[in-house]
């Protein structure tokens, strides 16, 4: 399979089931310990999160990592209402969410 280069799935091994589907295997999250914590204001996105802890965007999966009551990331941000849904999806304004170390065993 083909992903981009410094894909978090890149690595991550093969399999093919006897049905002929292809895939791979689920990857490892990290157990990040959480050092701050985030107020969600408002145009937070996850990639300038990233940016702003991180000096990186792709390391928005980190904060996903370090907050696993949220089963997509964009929850993080985003409030999730019952139907029928708002036009536009409100931010959680507010909220915190928990922000981990950059790289584990540094303090």
């Amino acid at each position: 399979m083909a992903f981009f280069k410094g894909s978090y799935y890149q690595n991550l091994p093969e399999f093919d089931d006897e049905s002929g589907f292809r895939g791979v295997r689920a990857r490892l999250i990290a157990d990040p310990e959480p050092v701050l914590e985030h107020s969600i204001a408002v145009a937070d996105r996850l990639d300038s999160l990233g940016q702003n802890y991180y000096a990186n965007p792709r390391d928005w999966r980190r904060l996903a990592d370090c907050n696993p009551d949220a089963i997509f990331p964009e929850d993080l941000l985003i409030e999730q209402d019952t139907p029928p849904l708002p036009a536009q999806p409100r931010e959680r304004l507010g909220q915190v969410i928990l922000v981990p170390r950059r790289r584990e065993g540094q303090r």
